[in-house]
């Protein structure tokens, strides 16, 4: 691949279009990110597919068109919300879990719920990357994962990061992506920027896959491109300015050696 025109661009959140190592209250896309994303969403489909819930995506994200929150458990279309059938069987589990975690839970280990619009919990995650001791505050966490994985959960780990998700059910970002895709009727030229190894069936699935660095190893990331998170916001103007046209030759990127070929 040398150049080709993008017609949706599809983004993570945390670590990819926002800070990783904030608080979730003051978690936002910074103004240079988002000014730009403005732009684009005047000319293609700006979308979002995230682990977060969609009441705490939306207002984040004006730019976007779609949002598949929770990694796909609810999808929101302009101003159609789409629920995955999936959930019902295993949402009494996950209300155990999650009661579990909070009893072992702190200020310092967080127990944060992911909603349906309506209100409904539907996973949760497992952070205590703010510990003062952050040994003590993993123990508790793993033996909340250790309940999870006794029960038809799933649990979602990230490499060297001090948090962890837990899913009604298996979680697939490349199906959301595909589901989003074909909700716009789109048909080829999708570019998806992740930061973790839970954003590679999306980046195997797009045209154009770039992994993100925010201080975290990408050697897992499944992508076509490496790019900094300092370097978003510049990469997305010249694509941009470039009337949509991906270049590979753009200074902001560097090819992965180990890429897929096309």
């Amino acid at each position: 691949m040398h150049q080709i025109k993008v017609h949706g661009l599809f983004l993570d959140y945390d670590g990819t279009i926002s800070p990783i190592d904030v608080l979730r209250e003051k978690s936002r896309v910074p103004a240079e990110t988002e000014e730009v994303l403005k732009q684009i969403k005047h000319t293609i489909p700006v979308g979002i597919i995230t682990t977060k819930d969609l009441p705490f995506i939306y207002p984040r994200t004006p730019f976007a068109s779609a949002w598949s929150a929770v990694a796909g458990l609810e999808t929101r279309i302009g101003d159609t919300a789409i629920k995955t059938p999936e959930l019902s069987s295993h949402i009494s589990y996950l209300s155990l879990a999650l009661k579990y975690a909070k009893n072992l839970s702190d200020e310092y280990l967080l127990i944060e719920e992911k909603h349906y619009s309506t209100g409904q919990t539907i996973a949760f995650c497992v952070d205590w990357r703010y510990s003062p001791d952050s040994g003590e505050s993993e123990a508790r966490a793993l033996k909340i994962m250790d309940k999870c994985t006794t029960l038809p959960l799933k649990v979602a780990t990230y490499e060297g990061k001090p948090y962890f998700d837990v899913f009604p059910c298996a979680i697939d970002k490349g199906k959301a992506l595909l589901e989003v895709k074909r909700n716009l009727d789109l048909q080829s030229g999708l570019m998806y920027l992740g930061d973790s190894i839970t954003d590679n069936s999306a980046l195997r699935v797009a045209d154009i896959g770039i992994g993100v660095s925010n201080k975290v190893s990408l050697e897992k990331l499944e992508c076509d491109y490496y790019l900094e998170f300092e370097k978003v916001a510049g990469f997305l103007k010249r694509l941009y300015k470039n009337s949509l046209m991906f270049d590979e030759n753009f200074p902001e990127i560097v090819l992965n050696p180990e890429r897929r070929k096309k």
